[in-house]
């Protein structure tokens, strides 16, 4: 008996069983096949970062040599004919990366066992063991001596892929109308990307009836793929054409440049999008591909996949560890799942919408958004959204830490040592009364933070200077306050004065420079805004 068995080690697998473990939590981890293996998917998005990080496999991914990835860029994607897409225009990451999904998969399989995840290879699961209608655990073999065995558990989490061990057989699966395309991908060596500042962008051409991409991966290799689009329906065989459509295509062919060689063979996969209508019930979830896949247009899989298997792993402690009931952790995965999934889905949609303008894909995502009660400019929602930062509960755990840090000491004096600063400032604004800290007073206005801290490659930064990151915090604007107007000129000028004082030391040496020339900012503060305090910890 153990508390947990995922079943599939991919991704999603991988990190919800590294999660899972590292909630105190027994965990089996059984994979049919072996690593390292190919697959398609090797554009990441910024939101899978505050994920690595929280199952501790952030460090070995940042180490393992792979290509950092910028953003996108888009050639006849709409009527706008070239359009570039930053993730540092998101204020929280400016980077992703490409992947050899091979070394990836591997790297996340061997992470988790080496966070006390008990982790099989070549054990495929031959049967799912129930008790009633309940889940509770499977029958599994080593290929390699042919021993069956039958293991019990509190939770089963099925990342068996698209073969969905568990949730095809507990729920349909409905596949995506207009969406089951298929795609046709190779890697290239000698390839010479876009050029400065694009080289480090994802390369994406449209055509009438399919698109292209292009990742950089390392060392001038280029995972090249192209995507024929569903014809209302009809299952056509796998095209054989591949070449001579990269050949066809000269916005691919200059990004490529005259030394890119094909060097692997071509692959196929076909009729991917497709979703379960319940992928959770009595003692498991589904996550991953387990549970559904959308389109490959704006690299969702593997953001998707983390998520769910994170997602996944805090349910299963949850339920396990008695700190919600078993179907209030189900409807908790049911509902949280199904939020970021329709939210990609709407935008995957919209993205196909070849008559539309740059813009047009921004107020889309600026609807979706505000539907969601987050307040964002339409160019930001789309990075935000498309960046795999929306419904990320990775990243909300992050900004909820954040927050509680604001119980700091006030700084009269330089300390010994310090974890963050902190200055309080006060939004006088008629339509909003807070209750004051010190009293219980109502005080007309509401509160902005803006903290400093030292430099975290995982965490999301507003700002950054030599040693810190800057970010600002305002509990009645959203999660945004940057682009709030009567608010974003004086976030500016509080990262100008950090970077103005910050020789490279640390956040005390930082404190010691930076008092007085903070009183005489807090001086030419507009009317709208008063200085509460400066604090720390």
């Amino acid at each position: 008996m153990t508390d947990v068995i995922v079943i599939g080690g991919g991704p999603a697998g991988s990190t919800a069983a590294a999660a899972a473990a590292r909630h105190g939590l027994d965990v089996l981890l059984l994979e049919a096949a072996e690593h390292p293996r190919p697959h398609v998917g090797e554009s990441l998005l910024p939101g899978i970062i505050p994920i690595l990080d929280d199952i501790g496999a952030l460090a070995k991914v940042q180490a393992a040599g792979f290509a950092r990835k910028t953003g996108s860029t888009l050639a006849d994607w709409g009527r706008t004919p070239r359009w570039d897409l930053w993730f540092a225009d998101s204020d929280a990451y400016d980077h992703a990366w490409f992947v050899e999904r091979a070394r990836f998969d591997a790297l996340l399989f061997e992470h988790a066992g080496a966070v006390g995840v008990d982790t099989r290879s070549r054990a495929p699961v031959r049967a799912v063991l129930e008790e009633g209608r309940r889940v509770c655990g499977v029958r599994w073999q080593e290929r390699d001596t042919g021993v069956e065995h039958e293991t019990r558990a509190r939770v089963v989490i099925d990342a068996s892929g698209q073969s969905g061990l568990v949730s095809r057989a507990h729920a349909p699966r409905d596949h995506i109308e207009g969406l089951q395309h298929q795609a046709l991908w190779a890697h290239f060596e000698g390839a010479q990307g876009l050029p400065d500042p694009r080289q480090r962008q994802a390369f994406f051409v449209a055509q009438a009836d399919q698109w292209f991409w292009m990742f950089p991966l390392a060392n001038g290799r280029a995972s090249v793929g192209v995507v024929q689009l569903d014809s209302g329906g009809r299952r056509s065989a796998p095209r054989s054409d591949y070449d001579a459509l990269v050949a066809a295509c000269p916005e691919l062919l200059a990004a490529l440049g005259p030394t890119a060689r094909r060097q692997s063979e071509v692959r196929a996969e076909r009729d991917w999008s497709y979703r379960s209508r319940r992928p959770a019930g009595e003692g498991w979830y589904a996550i991953g591909d387990a549970a559904g896949f959308i389109d490959p247009v704006l690299s969702t899989g593997v953001m998707l996949a983390l998520h769910s298997g994170w997602l996944a792993a805090q349910c299963a402690h949850d339920e396990i560890r008695d700190v919600r009931t078993s179907a209030q952790a189900c409807e908790h995965y049911l509902a949280k799942h199904r939020e970021m999934f329709d939210d990609l889905l709407r935008m995957v949609r919209f993205y196909y919408r070849q008559n539309a303008y740059r813009d047009d894909y921004f107020w889309e995502s600026k609807r979706i958004l505000d539907a969601a009660g987050e307040r964002l400019q339409p160019q930001k929602a789309f990075i935000l959204l498309t960046s795999g930062l929306v419904s990320n509960l990775a990243l909300d755990a992050r900004v909820d830490a954040r927050l509680r840090k604001t119980d700091g000491t006030t700084l009269d004096s330089a300390p010994e040592a310090l974890d963050f600063i902190g200055v309080h400032l006060r939004i006088r604004d008629r339509d909003v009364a807070e209750a004051s800290t010190e009293g219980g007073a109502p005080i007309p206005g509401s509160s902005l933070f803006l903290l400093v801290e030292p430099i975290d490659p995982s965490a999301p930064a507003l700002y950054t200077s030599a040693s810190t990151h800057i970010n600002a915090i305002a509990p009645r604007h959203g999660n945004d306050p940057i682009s709030v107007p009567t608010l974003a000129p004086t976030i500016r000028s509080f990262a100008e004065l950090v970077r103005t004082h910050d020789a490279g030391g640390d956040l005390v040496s930082l404190w010691r420079g930076l008092r007085e020339p903070l009183k005489d900012w807090t001086l030419a503060l507009p009317d709208t805004i008063e200085f509460v305090r400066a604090f720390g910890d």
